[in-house]
């Protein structure tokens, strides 16, 4: 007796079909082209190197410039951010080959060198405040600084952001050197 999925001729009898079934891949191996793997691998690789680069900088402890020399004994080789305000007297050498400025930054009255490497930001200037990314460094700033810290510490740093404010200051405006008393405190006025 025949089965109900056998296929019938004409008179009854039984076909051969001979139709070629489809090719089922075999479990397990599945396969696939070796660009698309490559792709896949480059894609995984640009993710995670974001990934770490993203959360390198967020774990990265934030000073004003006055607690960084506080802590500078802790701190020395470790990179951290610090924020201060450049004085006047900013200095543009060659360090390693390639460009560098040097400057002395301040925060509540307390001074720290600084040599950034490479080019400083767009609007970098005495008395705007900076953001650095660096770490400190012992040893001397090159001379010429019009102020400098001079404490045998520098620091060096390769990431400059300059804060900026909605104040304006007019022509003629001048910026107190830190550090250094206020003419009219030293009148008596």
């Amino acid at each position: 007796m025949p089965d109900p999925g056998d296929k019938m001729g004409p008179e009854g009898d039984l076909i051969d079909d001979l139709t070629p079934a489809p090719a089922r891949p075999e479990s397990g191996s599945v396969q696939r082209r070796p660009g698309a793997v490559v792709v896949l691998v480059v894609l995984v690789a640009a993710v995670v190197a974001v990934l770490f680069q993203t959360l390198g900088d967020a774990s990265l402890f934030f000073y004003e410039a006055d607690r960084a020399v506080e802590l500078r004994s802790e701190l020395d080789g470790d990179r951290f951010r610090v924020v201060g305000t450049p004085q006047p007297g900013i200095l543009e050498i060659e360090v390693d080959g390639g460009s560098a400025v040097v400057f002395t930054l301040c925060a509540g009255d307390v001074l720290a060198d600084v040599v950034h490497l490479g080019d400083p930001a767009e609007l970098f200037q005495p008395g705007v405040p900076v953001v650095l990314q660096g770490s400190w460094v012992r040893g001397p700033v090159p001379p010429g600084l019009v102020a400098p810290a001079a404490d045998g510490w520098y620091l060096r740093t390769d990431h400059m952001v300059v804060k900026h404010d909605n104040d304006y200051r007019g022509e003629g405006a001048e910026l107190k050197a830190c550090g250094l008393p206020d003419d009219n405190a030293s009148a008596g006025g």
